[in-house]
């Protein structure tokens, strides 16, 4: 500590942040009164120093930022021993009028002291922990980025997009409901983003629900490349390449380029780590009626006649096109989102529906018509049973009646005769089925 302290190394320090802080022309100067030792905070293992604000504001900075290393190295499995420092900078009030941004971050080089991260925080701010919380996580992944790449000057090339907001996902501490609220909009988004789009999306732009889906997707994807041979150490290895292209698709193939020339393994992989992270706990389930709402929306998209006679010919029709074969090929993707939410009474018939229309999308019409036909019927005869279901709990309960007492049980020989009707022997089958 006392050769920390000393006030030549002070001095040397005070000059070298002024000095660079200085020549860029979009940061904020640092004011010389920051720098003087009663204005600033270090953290405990010496990666983040804070300057300005008070006391209580650099110390809560400290510990936070502490906390975020600490579940970063944890997640990633690696060592915590950072060597780029962190300089934490809160401006003073005049920020405002010099327009400096929210968040301002840059790389430099300090001759002998070495190289800095700093990280302006204008006055504000601080009310928005979310975004201070993301950007201390972002430098660490840049600190952990620039430990190996070669880069002149201030042209260095940013962790990658996903790998931020899958991090930011795991460190956010969010209530269940909340939780149950993200990944209910996540699954009701139309299909897997492409690839290539998600990658160059520029994640720091997205504000509200697109930012938390964004996050979610990143984290199903950061999960399903985690459960891949060298999961974790691939990720880790994406992230300090020592030539990171520039383009993060490009990027991205450097260390899974067998995901990028097969995207329809990719979208299989990223689809199952979407369903695993909507496990019951996280994801609000639809009604009956909301169920079957969405089913027959996505059926009505595809303009079938009134008939399933003429329903099943324009379908095998449709299916000799590549335009139609597109069409059955997003019915099947709407469909798999709406079985991870719909009421357990209509998952089995959701379902079918998908298998069916993923065929139609192959070009395999084998057993069309009978399938088609059954499925349709058993869809209206629940709709009408989920309809009266619903009716009849709605008199119940505006009538008030009362708890009738549990008739006894009737004992006789003759066995009671069973019912033979197609809704009887569909939900035979769901229960035969386990589902």
């Amino acid at each position: 500590m006392g050769g920390n302290n000393s006030p030549v190394r002070r001095a040397l320090f005070a000059a070298v942040v002024a000095g660079v802080a200085a020549g860029h022309a979009h940061a904020q100067p640092v004011a010389p009164e920051l720098l003087k030792p009663e204005n600033r905070t270090i953290s405990s293992s010496k990666q983040f120093t804070v300057f300005g604000g008070t006391r209580e504001v650099r110390s809560d900075l400290v510990r936070r930022a502490e906390q975020i290393g600490e579940a970063v190295a944890r997640e990633l499995n690696v060592s915590a021993d950072w060597r780029i420092p962190v300089l934490l900078t809160l401006t003073p009030q005049d920020g405002f009028r010099l327009r400096q941004p929210r968040l301002f971050a840059q790389v430099f080089d300090a001759g002998d002291a070495g190289r800095k991260l700093q990280l302006d925080l204008s006055p504000g701010v601080l009310a928005d922990r979310q975004a201070v919380d993301d950007a201390i996580l972002r430098s660490l992944l840049l600190e952990m980025a620039l430990r190996r790449q070669k880069f002149s000057g201030n042209r260095f090339v940013e962790p990658p997009s996903w790998l931020v907001g899958a991090m930011s996902a795991i460190l956010a501490d969010r209530e269940p409901a909340e939780e149950a609220r993200i990944y209910s909009a996540l699954l009701g988004t139309k299909g897997m983003p492409k690839l290539d789009r998600f990658l160059r999306q520029d994640a720091a732009g997205l504000r509200g629900s697109a930012r938390e889906i964004h996050e979610a997707q990143s984290l199903a994807l950061y999960r399903c490349l985690l459960e891949l041979p060298q999961g974790r150490g691939k990720i880790v290895d994406n992230l300090m390449l020592s030539e990171p292209a520039r383009d993060p698709v490009d990027r991205f193939a450097q260390t899974w380029p067998e995901l990028v020339e097969d995207p329809a393994r990719l979208a299989r992989l990223w689809a199952l780590g979407i369903a695993r992270l909507s496990t019951p706990s996280r994801v609000e389930f639809l009604s009956s009626e909301d169920t079957s709402r969405e089913l027959a929306a996505v059926l009505r998209k595809l303009q079938l006649p009134g008939t399933p006679e003429e329903s099943v010919k324009m379908l095998v029709e449709e299916s000799k096109s590549e335009e139609g074969r597109f069409r059955f090929d997003k019915a099947a993707t709407d469909l798999r989102s709406l079985g991870f939410r719909s009421h357990p009474l209509y998952a089995a018939m959701v379902e079918e529906y998908r298998v069916l229309f993923d065929n139609l999308s192959r070009g395999k019409r084998r057993g069309l018509e009978s399938k088609f036909t059954e499925t349709e019927e058993l869809r209206l005869a629940l709709d009408m049973r989920s309809a009266e279901i619903t009716d009849f709990l709605n008199w119940y309960q505006a009538n008030a009646a009362p708890q009738a007492p549990m008739p006894p049980v009737r004992s006789t020989e003759e066995p009671v005769a069973g019912r033979n009707d197609a809704l009887t022997r569909y939900l035979d089958s769901v229960e035969d089925r386990g589902w």
